[in-house]
């Protein structure tokens, strides 16, 4: 029985009924690397058999026998009357031999890693619906998120010209205290780039582009998707900073919003 939650790192957790050889464990985990990248995964193995490799102990039943007739003739022709008992002889070197070195069968491993494939199997099958649906959700938030930068593009060429405005008021009142033209000039440059966000602009769509593009490659994209959420989330932060516009202020506070919904939608994608 197979189970995988998310997580940030691969971490393999293995129990069983009965126990196992640990060249199984790894067999196990090594199996399980090759086809899960990340999650934490929880593996139940159950097992029916009597395992071969917990051999009883041998007693040497001859040795004990020839032993005892020894020391018992020995007490005899000595005229000893101390008793052989079973402690005597089992402390005696030979008597009791060490469990077996382990026999695994090598058909007991072929059906366990059989089971292990048929386990596997059912869970990438299922991590793969869940993968689509957490695609789906990603690729609504997305559509949402270019409608409302659609929307934040119109609203600028009224926001600059607000801003405008604001500039020549802030320059009048400069000029009106009688400021040198270095600074007013300073201040003007300033002014400028505070309501300018076309660059910042340009690049979250390209981060947009890109983030697109990487949703449909076939390889585990969730470290690339992070690191392309992180950059949207800067140029987001970019614009809301220098937003000039209360609806552009709050297209900004949606659209990172949306990016935060992504984000906890990656964090089940490999």
């Amino acid at each position: 029985e197979m189970s995988t939650v998310n997580h940030r790192f691969l971490e393999i957790e293995v129990k069983s009924s009965e126990p196992i050889p640990f060249a199984w464990e790894k067999k196990i985990r090594h199996l399980v690397r090759e086809k899960i990248k990340r999650g934490k995964v929880s593996l139940n193995v159950e097992a029916k058999w009597k395992p071969p490799f917990l051999s009883e102990v041998v007693i040497n039943r001859e040795l004990v026998t020839s032993y005892k007739n020894a020391l018992s003739g020995l007490c005899q022709n000595l005229g000893l009357d101390d008793r052989v008992t079973l402690s005597h002889l089992l402390a005696l070197r030979g008597v009791i031999s060490p469990p077996r070195k382990p026999q695994i069968k090598k058909s007991l491993e072929t059906m366990l890693e059989k089971a292990l494939t048929k386990a596997l199997k059912n869970v990438l099958k299922m991590r793969g619906k869940e993968g689509k649906e957490h695609l789906q959700s990603i690729l609504r938030y997305l559509k949402r998120i270019q409608k409302r930068l659609s929307d934040l593009e119109e609203e600028i060429p009224t926001a600059q010209n607000l801003y405008q405005e604001k500039v020549k008021e802030s320059l009048k009142n400069l000029l009106a205290l009688g400021e040198d033209r270095e600074k007013v000039a300073r201040e003007l440059s300033f002014l400028i780039s505070r309501g300018d966000i076309s660059e910042e602009k340009l690049r979250f769509q390209s981060h947009l582009r890109e983030l697109q593009t990487t949703l449909q490659q076939k390889e585990s994209v969730g470290k690339k998707i992070r690191f392309i959420l992180q950059e949207l989330h800067r140029e987001i932060n970019t614009m809301g900073a220098k937003a000039n516009s209360f609806i552009i202020s709050r297209l900004v506070v949606q659209i990172k919003e949306d990016l935060e919904r992504i984000r906890e939608e990656v964090q089940n994608i490999e």
